[in-house]
């Protein structure tokens, strides 16, 4: 019994580490680290580091089946699918770095909002990949 907690356990603390020292942990489908999110959702601010980001026009960009034209960030909820806030476009540099701060001014927290996701789209717009994802306290 002690052997199937200490995964979670270690988990636990290591996400509580991270938070403490940036953020929360953005991450691809393949569970690689791109950067850090940190959010108040009772202040409406969002902070958001991206690194490893391909720049655009990206070529099948961290497991997109399309190319992608452009990246947006948005907070969503895991609970109520149509519950979404759009927070803006995502440029990365040619290091594939990105920084974006947002500042709704408003408090979110009501709305049930636990994820941030960074979604890639096509150029028609017609395929859309969440490439990175956060995973909000």
């Amino acid at each position: 019994m002690t052997t199937r907690w200490a995964p979670t356990l270690f988990l636990s603390l290591a996400c509580a580490a991270t938070t403490a020292a940036g953020g929360v942990p953005l991450v691809d489908a393949s569970g690689g680290s791109h950067g850090s999110v940190i959010a108040s959702l009772a202040k409406g601010s969002v902070k958001l580091k991206v690194t490893g980001l391909p720049r655009l026009p990206a070529t099948q960009p961290l497991g997109a089946a399309f190319d992608a034209y452009v990246y947006k960030a948005y907070l969503v909820s895991s609970g109520d699918p149509a519950v979404e806030v759009y927070l803006a476009d995502v440029f990365p540099s040619s290091s594939g770095a990105a920084k974006v701060k947002v500042a709704p001014r408003g408090d979110l927290s009501a709305l049930g909002l636990d994820r941030l996701i960074v979604t890639a789209y096509s150029k028609d717009a017609r395929g859309s990949f969440d490439v990175l994802t956060a995973a909000l306290p």
